[in-house]
């Protein structure tokens, strides 16, 4: 299924325009090094999934809040520093086809870009004077810290269960996507029984988007990174768990030698894509009743869209 990101995001394009601009401005430093590093790895960099569906949730409740670049920008910048961390505790070369920075620039370096991104997010959303933003933003910093935890305590186990998967990605992935979605309900001074269910909406888009990820990484050659890199850091992922489920034994050996051919020939011959994505359509099935809750309109559509994209893309 061919869905174009770039059209998804026209009726929001303005929004993220600002947003890139303001993190442009964001990197903008006297210090030397900051200055080379934003040349190297700029941070207005990605597919900002996150901001547009901000900024979708934003319109679909017809408020856009003034602020809404600059929390944008700022959660933008949070999710880049987990990614740099991710990076280097995982040892990753590439990411979205690219050099990682920490394999360019070495650990060290990328350890304190990540650092500096952290804090330079937190003190932008704090500058805001919003308690219950920070509340937010720190709740989602909390739980993906866990989340990285929890995967490290199971790397390369194979005994490793389905709920504990869910409660990694859970953490590490979709608690972010939560606070993103809960944000949107905010500054919309919803009540809170409606801001529990934007934040569920938002666990169940994150949960799309991570399982869908890691079906990339074994089904894809367009994820920008290399195929198995997850087997080969020793993440056990949802479609391996359901493969162990058949034939734990035998498997588990060819999963141990990383023999990419015959795993391959497991996962077609016990359907494990197609067991996976029916898994993925419980939590898509949800999130589109959730949206459809909402009156017809441009941000809708493209939100709909936006939950196929992450559903159904090859990258």
């Amino acid at each position: 299924m061919n869905i174009n990101l770039n059209d998804i995001q026209k009726p929001v394009l303005d929004l993220l325009k600002a947003t890139d601009q303001e993190l442009l401005a964001r990197a903008q430093s006297e210090i030397e090094m900051i200055s080379r590093i934003s040349n190297i790895a700029p941070i207005s960099k990605g597919k900002k999934i996150r901001s547009t569906l901000l900024f979708l949730l934003s319109g679909m409740k017809g408020h856009f809040s003034p602020q809404l670049s600059e929390i944008a920008a700022s959660l933008e910048m949070f999710h880049l520093s987990s990614l740099i961390h991710d990076d280097v505790v995982d040892n990753t070369d590439f990411r979205r086809g690219e050099q990682t920075l920490h394999n360019n620039l070495g650990n060290n370096i990328s350890v304190m870009w990540g650092d500096y991104l952290f804090i330079s997010a937190f003190s932008s959303i704090n500058k805001l004077n919003n308690k219950k933003l920070m509340d937010i933003t720190l709740l989602a910093a909390k739980y993906m810290i866990e989340g990285q935890l929890i995967e490290m305590e199971n790397t390369f186990n194979f005994d490793v269960d389905r709920e504990t998967y869910y409660d990694i990605i859970g953490k590490k992935t979709s608690a972010l996507f939560a606070g993103v979605t809960q944000i949107a309900s905010v500054l919309n001074n919803d009540p809170v029984d409606i801001q529990e269910q934007f934040y569920r909406f938002g666990m169940d888009f994150g949960t799309i988007f991570q399982v869908s990820d890691d079906m990339l990484d074994i089904f894809s050659d367009k994820s920008g990174k290399d195929r198995f890199s997850d087997l080969k850091e020793g993440k056990i992922t949802l479609p391996y768990i359901l493969l162990l489920k058949e034939n734990p034994k035998d498997i588990q050996e060819e999963l141990k030698e990383k023999n990419e051919e015959k795993i391959l020939e497991y996962f077609d011959k016990y359907s494990i894509k197609e067991a996976t994505l029916k898994e993925i359509d419980i939590f898509y099935n949800r999130g589109l009743e959730f949206i459809h809750s909402f009156p017809d309109s441009i941000y809708r559509k493209s939100l709909l869209e936006l939950m196929k994209f992450i559903r159904y893309r090859e990258y």
